[in-house]
């Protein structure tokens, strides 16, 4: 792939992710959960490993979001008026979403617990 291609394919993601920012709140907010996360983390001096499990999940709950978006966007589009299948597809996608956040949550705790509590 030439040099162009892979540059128009940049823009095109990068045009995603402000997109998704622009438009969709949860994103908005997870974003600024994910920020709160990394200085408590770098408040608390998490060690490698840790690093690489919140910024895994992190992602995890990012690129849930970003395709809950865009299937409700596709769904929207290809059925404006209400219709029980795409209530559906959105449900399931919002759902996702949820299952990714609360596995942040439980990981974050498993993290941060022990490290408060042996900090106070």
């Amino acid at each position: 792939m030439n040099d162009h291609k892979r540059l128009i394919g940049f823009s095109f993601a990068w045009n995603g992710l402000r997109e998704v920012y622009k438009t969709e709140r949860n994103f908005r907010l997870h974003l600024v959960a994910a920020l709160f996360v990394v200085v408590a983390g770098w408040w608390m001096r998490l060690s490698r490993w840790e690093w690489i499990v919140i910024l895994l999940v992190i992602s995890f709950v990012l690129l849930a979001e970003m395709i809950n978006s865009a299937l409700e966007k596709l769904v929207d589009h290809l059925q404006p008026d209400w219709h029980p299948v795409a209530k559906v597809v959105k449900d399931v996608a919002a759902g996702a979403v949820l299952i990714a956040a609360i596995t942040a949550v439980i990981i974050g705790c498993i993290i941060f617990i022990p490290k408060f509590i042996y900090v106070y």
